[in-house]
């Protein structure tokens, strides 16, 4: 026994023993593996870029079906099959990753060129744990299952004396030659054939080797070799050099009565790790035992979110999508050389630019053991290659400048989550590392990322002043978590202070459909760069122009971790509201992209849970029953709309969750040992998008958040639905109340009241409710109100509740918040008490907890 097999029964006997074999657990129903369709987001046309192969949950290989011109996937629905590749990555857009190691079945002569075997398909079947096709030109029917590390294939033959079976060892997706070296060894004897390419080409440039370990049922009849363009017979091994192409065939008798199975392992770290991967997973022949534990690998997945009352196609379209959040990153974790074993390693982080957002924060209540898992693979990665970037694929970083350094994002986060088996000293050298070395230079030096600063990778400019200065303080913020969470307390301090660096790349000054205060990029030399606010990344045009995947209506949004703060430079909380609303409307927001994911709930913040409920459910609208409102993004997309239906949403940043109220009646979901969070909705439905009111065991709730610690707690947290908004009066929602001056309460403060001392505003409700403040807006500077009175009215007289004068309002759209003895009436009033043709924008009325005013 070799020293990595030992090291490999070891681990997978004690440690990862999951990944091998799936734990006999009881399930709520056993056919769940059957409820992902996936002919859902197979689409290339911002549809989603799905794979249709099969997978084991976070899989390592995931073989599918391969066209010549595919989406990223590797696939076309509308094409021929050319064959079927080991590797894919899921939703992904840019240069194309994998389609490696292509096999193809085919009868009569073996070809290598692949228009030359391209095949009409019938019958196709694509399921969780289960693939097949007709191959119409050779009558080849292929069946495909997966284990983790492996599959099987079936491959049932019409009779022939010439049923071939050709491996692509140098191609990727599209056909395409991606190679630096590689080489391929037949053992016609034993029935096997390993393989090996130095793969280059891929998104990520870094050279990654890769091999394969096949073995075949019967004994070939004939073999041979595709050395670039010679085709030699006979021949049981080659390499070739850069750009050159390599391949192999083995010739069968083929039977319909007698299948060929091919089962196949791909490793990155050795062909030996790749033959003991395959021995310890599939020792046998047994298709349907490894198509079963297939299944099982699915419903103990699945089944950890419950669902009812959805229709069946809504009920596939949800187990679809908690189907492809559990896809990537991929669990390579037995998949090392041995003295690596025993460390966590998950790959295929394509990128945690995407996947921080939404697949994180699902895998913290979904899978803990897993989340925490990342974290220390994370660290794993570090100490292995002296960096863990926010681009980790085929085991090799990519240092990708699609914002900062995103790793931090994905501790810090674990951090404030209270993720539970991580070092927080090993995963802090990590952060300070990032935080000290990895920043740009000009950042650490003058706090910005300007103008035509390199980005980091080699290969591309993806880094840009405003979205990069952002992306950095966005990594501070979480780095300085973990500073303080091993006793740095002044590098937490320091990097608390660098967090505010957004400021230097906003700018005050520009103005956009009559909104000013910006993010916009900036030059060297502190100059701002003079661009059009809605110029760059918009959803409909993609020129990344001052932002990665961006324009600074997108990006001035994205100020997480100081949402005060950015409230603030965009005017105050009204001026925010009126600001967030037409971005909205006006479709200034791509809300089908990762740097908007959160934008849509950042109305929680101002006390317009209700806004947030309206916009979730404009969000849920573009998943059509068939796609994904663009790339799917390795889970990113996926979990985003998981979040959705159930109701809630991660408030980045915090161990917080934003609730916006479920689409569907009921869920449960199991967080592990005998614990479970169910959530139920009344009069759940799509034309009920809002919050009436929610409890949490019985208790309601007096914030429209639910914390990470309450979840993982369990219970049911219920809510119940209404066409109407304003009736869940939590603490800190401005109440909704008719008004004798309609301006004052149409969440502008670009509409005014003229009014002279004397003058009055009335806010009327059916019934009392309890304030705690109240806010006052202005508009001009010139007119502002300087001395007011508010009162309640208690059925009988006006009582006085708070009185003003020289208030002073310098600056445009100014908003002021003012604390009141907590009391309910029905009717409010504002009254002002000197000034002439005074100007007030808005007047928010700030609800207090209910039981304040017990």
């Amino acid at each position: 026994m070799t020293q990595f097999y030992r090291a490999l029964c070891l681990a997978s006997g004690v440690a990862s023993l999951s990944l091998i074999s799936v734990p006999a657990v009881a399930q709520a129903d056993p056919a769940l593996y059957t409820q992902p369709d996936l002919r859902i987001g197979l689409g290339n046309d911002n549809e989603g870029d799905t794979i249709p192969g099969v997978a084991r949950p976070n899989g390592s290989v995931h073989p599918s079906p391969e066209t010549l011109n595919p989406n990223n996937s590797g696939y076309n629905p509308v094409e021929k099959i050319s064959g079927f590749g080991q590797l894919h990555t899921q939703g992904s857009g840019g240069v194309t990753t994998y389609g490696t190691f292509l096999l193809s079945p085919q009868v009569g002569v073996p070809e290598f060129d692949e228009p030359a075997h391209l095949s009409d398909k019938a019958n196709v079947t694509m399921a969780a744990d289960y693939y097949s096709v007709d191959l119409a030109r050779y009558a080849t029917r292929v069946e495909i299952t997966p284990a983790h590390y492996s599959a099987i294939y079936r491959l049932t033959y019409p009779k022939s004396n010439e049923a071939q079976l050709v491996f692509d060892v140098t191609r990727k997706v599209g056909g395409v030659v991606a190679s630096e070296l590689a080489d391929v060894k037949l053992y016609p004897k034993e029935g096997k054939i390993v393989g090996h390419v130095k793969a280059k080409g891929y998104w990520n440039p870094a050279l990654i080797d890769i091999w394969f370990v096949a073995r075949v049922s019967q004994m070939p009849t004939k073999w041979g070799i595709f050395d670039k363009a010679a085709v030699k017979a006979g021949a049981t091994q080659a390499a070739t050099g850069p750009d050159e192409r390599l391949g192999a065939w083995l010739t069968f008798k083929g039977t319909p009565e007698k299948p060929v199975v091919v089962k196949l392992a791909v490793s990155f770290t050795s062909a030996e790790t790749a033959e003991a991967l395959l021995d310890k997973e599939i020792p046998g022949w047994d298709f349907e035992q490894v198509r079963k534990d297939a299944q099982l690998a699915w419903n103990t997945r699945l089944s950890k979110i419950e669902v009812s009352g959805l229709d069946t196609a809504q009920t596939r379209r949800f187990y679809t999508a908690l189907y492809h959040s559990s896809i990537q990153p991929r669990d390579r974790s037995l998949d090392q050389p041995a003295k690596e074993m025993g460390r966590p390693n998950w790959d295929d982080h394509y990128t945690l630019w995407d996947t921080y957002r939404t697949l994180f924060p699902l895998m913290s209540i979904l899978s803990p053991k897993d989340y925490a898992s990342n974290i220390n693979s994370l660290v794993h990665t570090f100490d292995k290659l002296g960096a863990a970037d926010t681009a980790i694929i085929g085991g090799q970083n990519y240092h990708v400048g699609q914002g900062g350094d995103e790793a931090d994002n994905v501790i810090g986060e674990a951090l404030l989550r209270d993720a539970k088996g991580i070092d927080w000293n090993d995963a802090y050298r990590l952060t300070h590392f990032n935080a000290f070395e990895r920043r740009r230079p000009r950042y650490l030096e003058s706090g910005y990322f300007g103008v035509g600063d390199l980005s980091p990778e080699p290969n591309n400019q993806r880094a840009k002043s405003g979205s990069s200065t952002l992306g950095f303080a966005l990594n501070d913020y979480f780095a300085a978590q973990v500073a303080k969470k091993v006793g740095k307390a002044d590098e937490a301090e320091r990097l608390m202070t660098r967090s505010a660096n957004w400021r230097k790349v906003w700018n005050p000054e520009t103005t956009s459909d009559g909104f000013s205060g910006f993010i916009m990029p900036r030059y060297p030399d502190g100059r701002f760069q003079d661009i059009d606010a809605k110029l760059g990344w918009d959803g409909k045009v993609h020129n990344n122009v001052g932002y990665y995947e961006g324009t600074a209506w997108i990006y001035s949004y994205g100020v997480l971790h100081d949402i005060d703060g950015m409230v603030e430079a965009m005017g105050g909380r009204v001026r925010f509201n009126e600001r967030l609303v037409h971005a909205l409307s006006s479709n200034l927001i791509d809300i089908t992209n990762e740097p908007s994911f959160s934008t849509p709930w950042l109305f929680h913040n101002i006390g317009r849970a209700d806004l947030s409920s309206y916009w979730a459910r404009e969000v849920s609208r573009h998943f059509t029953a068939t796609a994904y409102p663009g790339d799917e993004d390795a889970g990113a997309m996926s979990s985003n709309y998981v979040f959705n239906r159930l109701g809630l949403f991660p408030k980045l940043g915090s161990d917080r969750y934003y609730l916006h109220g479920p689409r569907h009646a009921r869920s449960i979901l199991q967080l592990g040992g005998d614990k479970s969070l169910e959530i139920v909705a009344d009069n759940a439905g799509d034309d009920r998008p809002y919050i009436a009111g929610v409890t949490l065991n019985g208790t309601p709730l007096e914030a429209p958040f639910v914390t990470q610690a309450q979840v993982q707690a369990g219970g049911k947290l219920a809510f119940i639905m209404s066409a109407e908004p304003g009736q869940w009066l939590y603490d800190g929602a401005v109440v909704t109340a008719s008004s004798s001056v309609a301006e004052l309460v149409d969440g502008k403060s670009s509409t005014v009241w003229t009014a002279n001392a004397g003058d009055h505003a009335t806010f009327e409700r059916t019934s009392p409710v309890c304030l705690k403040a109240y806010t006052v807006s202005t508009s001009d500077p010139s007119t502002p109100p300087s001395a007011w009175r508010v009162e309640g009215f208690d059925g009988k007289r006006w009582v006085r509740l708070d009185s003003r004068k020289g208030e002073v309002f310098d600056q445009p759209y100014m908003t002021k918040t003012y604390g009141l003895k907590a009391k309910a009436y029905a009717r409010y009033r504002f009254a002002l008490t000197t000034g002439k043709a005074v100007k007030v924008a808005e007047i928010e009325l700030i609800a207090a907890p209910s039981s304040a005013c017990k």
